[in-house]
């Protein structure tokens, strides 16, 4: 079965790299948005036991004058108690009613108890007991207007540690992309450069320092150059197999700048000119399926074809039939009307080539 392709899926180094990138970032700010909550809860935990402490000793003054229903006593140790600026209200209750109740107004100055109360007020209850008997109740409110600002500092702390962090995620990933792609260019170039027996690349350093300074500019050639491959020489040349037909025409190229038959000769002589060629070919055309994605989707045909043009020249050299294939059927596709045709043809040609270039790495 045929391996099904999108262009729109592709996963490109940069992409990966963005995703990773985001990834990190919304680890780090789930981490310190659970650090937040934990603050939060651990604030309101230690107002819930701060209220229940107070209320269990208020209760030891309260007991007696509950007891003996004295106003004057209960209401005396709850003003004593509201002098603390932590506590928001004191409730004394009794079996006859409220013995004497205080709360906090706007101005967070005490006033008589009236039942309106802060919504986030945290509650502490305790009975008031008189030789193992109760006799009432004592209840103290706690409002988070403290543990407020401390919330307000932890959830600052969290703030700039989140930059911190994102800061220092972001330039060590940068880092670690450029020293990867610096490191795996280094390890192409010297690919490329093992591919060539050290005889000749001597060789060739030598024709280039004998060739004349005044030589032409022979990249005008590359469309005629790139039929000449050792698969179409088989079929141009005579012997079929042999080079008595190019021996011949040597001494009429010798001493030109540029000879494509004495090129063709040597490929034909040495075996590790392949190695060459899929060198070249690979660095060549190694963002080309990419480069025939984003052509598509732009709508630029002209240019598609003639990026099939040079892959349907360039692929027998390396024996890539199926790309040579799949390059000609994408042009003649794309000078069609059928629209899905084309897009399936440009996903087969990349398809083909990514295989290509995988093989060559």
């Amino acid at each position: 079965m045929k391996k099904k392709f999108s262009l729109h899926l592709r996963i490109t180094p940069g992409r990966a790299a963005l995703v990773i990138w985001a990834t990190g970032l919304l680890l780090l700010a789930l981490c310190s948005l659970w650090a937040m909550r934990e603050d939060s809860e651990a604030a309101r935990e230690r107002l819930a036991v701060q209220a229940r402490n107070t209320a269990v000793q208020l209760s030891a003054l309260l007991a007696v004058p509950a007891w003996d229903v004295d106003e004057l006593a209960a209401r005396t140790i709850v003003m004593a108690a509201m002098e603390d600026e932590r506590i928001y209200a004191v409730k004394v209750q009794t079996p006859q009613g409220m013995l004497e109740g205080q709360r906090r107004n706007y101005q967070w100055e005490p006033v008589p108890w009236d039942d309106e109360m802060a919504e986030d007020a945290v509650a502490g209850l305790s009975p008031l007991r008189v030789e193992g008997r109760p006799v009432g109740t004592v209840q103290v409110y706690v409002a988070p207007r403290v543990s407020q600002e401390e919330t307000a500092l932890a959830a600052r702390r969290e703030l700039w540690r989140f930059v911190l962090s994102g800061m220092l995620w972001t330039a060590g990933l940068a880092v670690v992309f450029r020293l990867r792609r610096g490191r795996g260019s280094k390890i192409a170039h010297g690919a490329d450069m093992s591919s060539v027996p050290p005889e000749s690349a001597a060789a060739e350093m030598a024709r280039t320092e004998a060739a004349p300074s005044g030589a032409l500019p022979v990249m005008s050639g590359m469309a005629e150059l790139a039929g000449a491959c050792p698969c179409d020489a088989d079929r141009s040349t005579p012997g079929n197999g042999n080079d008595e037909g190019l021996e011949a025409l040597l001494p009429n190229a010798a001493g030109e700048i540029v000879s494509p038959v004495l090129g063709l000769a040597f490929m034909r002589r040495h075996d590790h000119a392949w190695h060459v060629a899929a060198g070249l070919f690979r660095h060549c055309f190694a963002h080309a399926p990419g480069l025939m994605s984003r052509l598509y989707e732009e709508g630029d045909r002209t240019s598609l074809c003639r990026l099939g043009h040079l892959l349907e020249k360039a692929a027998p050299c390396l024996g890539a039939e199926r790309l040579a294939g799949a390059a000609k059927d994408m042009q003649t596709a794309l000078h069609g009307p059928d629209g899905l045709r084309a897009t399936l043809a440009v996903e087969e040609c990349v398809l083909a080539l990514d295989e290509v270039l995988d093989s060559l790495r």
